[in-house]
Order: C-alpha cells, then sequence, then structure tokens
C-alpha cells in the first residue's frame, strides 16, 4: 500500500508540473472585394505550421486556426485573450500570423503609444481591415496594430511564468515601397503606408522621450516567460512568398517548417533562427528576417543553454543566381579578430566534423569574406572557426610587473607568457600599452591590469598563489581586446561611400560659446541631429566614447532592433541626450555610422546577459556582393565583392570638471 501511494504521489507530482504546448495560428489570405487587397496564399501556410508543431508535441486539439473570414480583429484578440486564459504556467505556446502587412501613422502622443523611430506602426490587416484612409468611413480602427498586440502577448507571457516559453512568428510584411515591381514575386504587404490626415507626418523625427518604452521586451522580470519574436522581414521590407512543390505559401513559414526538421530537442530558438534565415536568404537574398528575445532558450522548452559564441557564414552571391558558392561572408571585421590570410574551419551548424577549410581574403571595418575549399549550399546553414587570433594592424605590448621574485611569483610570470604567447596580436613588452601588476594580498596575490592612463581595466584574487584560473584568463585577454576595439574605434577616420550623404550635429540645450567649441558639465542635455541628404534611405548606429575610453551604444537602444533606427531619404532625426552622471573630464566622441543595410554592434562592446546568461539576439549584417550570373557563381576569389557601404561621421565636445 505504501508502495502504491508513493507512486500515486509520484504520478501526481509530475502531471501538476506537466508542460503543455498550445498553438494559435491566424492566416488571412483573401479579403473582401470592396477593400481591393490583392489575395496571397497565407492560408497554404497553415498545413506547414501544423505539421512541423504536430512533429514537435503539440497535439491537434490545442492548435486553433482562425482562416480569412474568422480573422477579423475582434476574433484574433478574442483568440489571444482565451490562449491566455487557457495557458498555465511553464506551458509553451506558439503564436502565427500570416496576412497583408502595413505601416499605419504611429499614435499622436506617448501618452497613446508613440514609440516607432520611422514615425509609423507595424500593423497586420486582419479580414475587415481596409488599406486606406476614407474620411467618413474607414480610419485605420481595424488594423492590427503591434501596440494592440503587445498587450496580449505581455498577459501570456505573466501566465505561462518564468520556466514558459512563447514563440510569435510573424509572415507578413512590416512595411512596403512604391517603386518595387510586384506584378511577378508576391509580396504580403501593401506597398503604400496607411494615411492618416488627421495625424499628418512630420518632416522630423523626435522620438527620444519615447526609448524609455521597450515595447514588447521590457526588462524581463522572473515572472515572465521568455518570448521570441521571428519576423519575415525589417520594418522597411517586402516579404515575399516562395514557390514549393507548385504551391505558394509564406517564406517564413516554409523556411520554419524545413528548418525544424534539422532541429535536435537540445538546439536553441538561435539556432532554429539562423536555419530559417539561412533558408530565405537562398531564396530572398535581399530579404532580411528578424528574431527578437532571447535565443538561447531551448526549442520548445522553458530551460537555457549557456551562451556560446558561434559565427555563422552568408554563402554566396546576394542576387540570388545560383544555389551553391565557395565565396562566404561573416558579420566580423577588423575589430574582431579577424585579418587577412586567417585560415578557418567551416563545420555544419550543431556538428562537431569538420566540412572543409577556409581563408579569409579581405577584411573590412565590419565585416569579412572568404573562400572555402569545398562548394556550400546556400540554403544549408555553416559555422566557422578561426585557426588563430589575430588583429591584423592592431597590437598592443603587456609590461609584467612582479614586485615580488618568489618562487610563485615566477611560476605565475612563466604561464602569463605561455596564455599570451598564441595571441599574435599581443606581446610582452616594454614600453607598453598595459601594464599587469602582480602583488603579495593576504593568504595570495592579486594581478592588475591597467592602461598608460593607470585605469584599472581588470583585476583579480589568486589564492593558490602561483596561477590564474581559466576564467581570468578569458578575462584578462577579453579586456585588452575590448580596449583595442575602442582604440580602433577612436583613430577610424570619418568617411566611406556614404559619408557624404549624411551630416550630424550636436546642438547643446544651454548657450555656448561658439568660439571655444562645445562645453558640458555632468547632467547637461543636448540634442543630436542626424540628416539624410540622399535620395534612400539610410540606418544609423550612434556609438558614445567616453573620455576613458567606455563605449556605450546609444542606438540601437536597448533590446529595439537595428532596423528600427533609420533616417528617410532627405529627413532629419533629432535624439536627446545628456551628459552621463560622473562622465570624466575629457572630449567625449559620438560615431554615427550609416549603412544601407541595418547592422548592430552591442554584442562587441556590451553584455546583455539577464537570466541564466540568456543574451539578447545580435542582428547581423547582410552582405555586399556585386551582381554574379549564372547557376555556377562559384569563385576563387573575392575581387568582384562590393566594399561595404557604410559612412562615418565624428562629433564630439568637451566634458568640463565639475
Amino acid at each position: 500500500m505504501k508502495y502504491f501511494l508513493l507512486l500515486l504521489s509520484v504520478f501526481i507530482t509530475t502531471n501538476s508540473f506537466s508542460q503543455n504546448k498550445l498553438a494559435l495560428i491566424v492566416a488571412v489570405g483573401e479579403y473582401p472585394s470592396n477593400s481591393k487587397i490583392k489575395p496571397i496564399a497565407s492560408v497554404n501556410d497553415v498545413k506547414y505550421i501544423k505539421a512541423a508543431l504536430s512533429r514537435n508535441g503539440f497535439e491537434l486539439k490545442n492548435i486553433d486556426t482562425l482562416i480569412n473570414s474568422k480573422a477579423t480583429k475582434k476574433a484574433i484578440i478574442n483568440a489571444l485573450k482565451q490562449l491566455s486564459e487557457k495557458a498555465k504556467k511553464n506551458d509553451i505556446v506558439v503564436v502565427h500570423l500570416s496576412s497583408h502587412g502595413q505601416q499605419i501613422r504611429d499614435q499622436k502622443t506617448i501618452e497613446l503609444g508613440k514609440d516607432e523611430d520611422d514615425g509609423y506602426d507595424e500593423a497586420f490587416l486582419p479580414y475587415d481591415a481596409m488599406p486606406k484612409y476614407n474620411p467618413t468611413g474607414y480610419k485605420g480602427e481595424n488594423h492590427l496594430r503591434d501596440d494592440d498586440l503587445y498587450p496580449l502577448l505581455l498577459n501570456i507571457r505573466k501566465k505561462l511564468g518564468g520556466e514558459g516559453s512563447l514563440l510569435v512568428l510573424l509572415d507578413a510584411c512590416h512595411s512596403g515601397t512604391g517603386t518595387r515591381d510586384e506584378s511577378f514575386a508576391v509580396t504580403r504587404g501593401e506597398p503604400i503606408p496607411f494615411a492618416d490626415p488627421e495625424n499628418p507626418m512630420d518632416s522630423v523625427i523626435n522620438l527620444s522621450a519615447a526609448e524609455t518604452s521597450q515595447g514588447f521586451f521590457e526588462a524581463a522580470a522572473d515572472s515572465l516567460s521568455n518570448m521570441v519574436v521571428i519576423s519575415a522581414s525589417s520594418p522597411q521590407q517586402v516579404n515575399k512568398q516562395v514557390i514549393i512543390n507548385s504551391e505558394e505559401l509564406g517564406s517564413l513559414s516554409y523556411s520554419f517548417y524545413k528548418a525544424l526538421q534539422e532541429m535536435t530537442a537540445e538546439n536553441t530558438y538561435e539556432l532554429l533562427f539562423e536555419k530559417i534565415r539561412a533558408t530565405m536568404q537562398a531564396f530572398i537574398p535581399e530579404q532580411i528576417p528578424m528574431m527578437e528575445g532571447y535565443g538561447q532558450q531551448i526549442i520548445f522548452n522553458g530551460k537555457y543553454k549557456s551562451r556560446e559564441d558561434k559565427v555563422y557564414i552568408r554563402v554566396g552571391d546576394k542576387t540570388g543566381v545560383g544555389t551553391e558558392d565557395s565565396v562566404f561572408s561573416i558579420e566580423k571585421g577588423l575589430m574582431d579578430n579577424i585579418a587577412t590570410g586567417t585560415r578557418c574551419k567551416i563545420y555544419k551548424a550543431a556538428g562537431n566534423d569538420i566540412y572543409t577549410h577556409a581563408v579569409i581574403k579581405r577584411v573590412d571595418n565590419f565585416r569579412s569574406y572568404g573562400v572555402a575549399e569545398k562548394i556550400l549550399i546556400k540554403s544549408d546553414l555553416y559555422e566557422v572557426k578561426m585557426d588563430e587570433e589575430n588583429y591584423g594592424n592592431l597590437e598592443a605590448a603587456v609590461k609584467l610587473n612582479f614586485t615580488e621574485t618568489d618562487a610563485p611569483a615566477k611560476a605565475l610570470e612563466k604561464q602569463v607568457k605561455q596564455f599570451i604567447k598564441p595571441y599574435s596580436f599581443l606581446k610582452i613588452a616594454d614600453p607598453a600599452d598595459f601594464q599587469l601588476e602582480v602583488k603579495n594580498e593576504g593568504a595570495g596575490k592579486r594581478a592588475t591590469l591597467t592602461d598608460r592612463n593607470n585605469k584599472t581595466l581588470w583585476s583579480a584574487g589568486i589564492l593558490n598563489k602561483d596561477s590564474l584560473n581559466a576564467e581570468q584568463k578569458k578575462q584578462f585577454i577579453a579586456e585588452i581586446k575590448r580596449e583595442l576595439r575602442v582604440k580602433y574605434l577612436r583613430t577610424m577616420p570619418d568617411g566611406g561611400e556614404l559619408a557624404t550623404d549624411v551630416s550630424a550635429e550636436i546642438i547643446p540645450a544651454k548657450e555656448y560659446n561658439k568660439a571655444t567649441g562645445i562645453e558640458l558639465e555632468s547632467g547637461d542635455g543636448y540634442a543630436l541631429h542626424i540628416r539624410n541628404n540622399s535620395n534612400h534611405k539610410l540606418y544609423y548606429t550612434v556609438l558614445d566614447i567616453y573620455p576613458d575610453n567606455t563605449v556605450e551604444i546609444l542606438y540601437p537602444y536597448k533590446t529595439k532592433e537595428p532596423a528600427d533606427y533609420v533616417v528617410e531619404k532627405k529627413n532629419v532625426v533629432i535624439r536627446k541626450l545628456a551628459v552621463s552622471k560622473g562622465s570624466p573630464a575629457g572630449v567625449e566622441f559620438l560615431k554615427i555610422i550609416v549603412s544601407k543595410e541595418p547592422m548592430d554592434l552591442r554584442s562587441v562592446f556590451e553584455k546583455k546577459v539577464t537570466r541564466d546568461h540568456m543574451v539578447s539576439f545580435q542582428t547581423v549584417l547582410d552582405d555586399l556582393f556585386n551582381e554574379k550570373q549564372g547557376k555556377e557563381a562559384t569563385r576563387a576569389d573575392i575581387s568582384n565583392i562590393k566594399t561595404e557601404e557604410i559612412g562615418i561621421i565624428s562629433v564630439s565636445f568637451i566634458i568640463k570638471k565639475s
């Protein structure tokens, strides 16, 4: 009897912590004829999504669908509310939306939800939405804005709790362009934003006050589940459909289905996204899918894996001609230990066996290009590992200063020389850029790394007197790398192909003496003006380099995505900022980097670790290849690859001593 009760208690305990898998699929492909919205193949997505989920433990009875006329705005909102009511702690939830998408003017005030850098909300078109404003009829009330989705998804996250998981798939256009020929390749979006005469677009975008609102991804709390959002395209792009087995369907929906077939139980959402991206860009090279959220969570699971520093490659030519190539690019450049001639190994993603070897042939500021010894398939995902660490033209010398000459000190000095040796950019010398000082401290020793300004970069206690542990050695090297990157940025000259198209200016909030330049004190406010004088939109990144060489990524801001930071043609963006309290005296630089593709340097300078080593996803750079025709687009050199299209502009001011 006692044994039976024990078994029963185990069963009840297991049952009480069981994890349900729930899903909602919304697909709108046919709209009312009076809407004049073109039909798309959203309904075809449903069977692919259902099949993918079914193979991963989702029971059909727990997969709800809203299709065409059933998918009104009210019905979608009610379905999400019901999903929140049904969800329990630790459950796994998937929400999939396939429909047309359209930009719509952002709310009039921050209190009402004004939070978009480009002045537009992204919205989905439910069955009862209309694509055009009508002063006596439709005014956008049935558009399903991202602002509408946020509280509904937040409620689901609250129900799921810290060990739950919410995956959102958005297979619709965020926006479109009226200049694209859409008569052949079917896109999922209205090319013209929803105009609202009652809320006209200003020529200047000033949303600095809205930046405290982080939208879907506010600071993670243990009471909320992780939420991963995968979108088919960036905010300024259309989302094209693909043809599979003579049937059109969403590029994201198919790529999700294909990627899940290649995943194992312990793979993460980050790997899922990378596989999705590889498949999508094999079909549509110019389309940039996006992912937000903590990618280190295991797919359809509440657990997380420690972040691994993996570098995935982009195979082939951006024109999309050909299905294979030997040339590839990676989204790392001169600041990331990459040098021309570096040899590397290529692996199939999540695999342990070497697929082929490769050589880096060219390195630009923020990306590099290599050639593999074997042909690479564009729709497959590959990881690259460098055979050696090299900083190209960036070098550093370290002076060793050991105050003691006892046996433990000599052993420690020998160890330091040994673990520095493999880093070709680093040497022991005097004069030096850095000093490693080791002194007795209590029962052990303390090692301290300083720069030439005597600023402490790293310090660690050595309890067993004569050796640094693996983590301490890793941190020591990481701090030197970071300082070299900052040095590179500070000395990186303004210029680049796009530099003449952009201007930047700092406008202090208070009057200043123009003859002596801009001088500010701690807490003083100022505005950064970024003006795009070109005839095409540009994405921007802003780096703040303090006098003590600390680097802060101002934009992209926190958990927002790089594709949100765009200056439209012939337009100005204004950012209101202030000198950080406690900033050291000296010259503070703002480096503005503009590009035709969104880019993200946050992973280089910031550790965005929150719960259990979860790290926000780094949006990758799209490579920029010249056109190369023919199915056999393989090549043994990179002579036809364009240099990266960027512009670098610096502005600065002096921080006075308080």
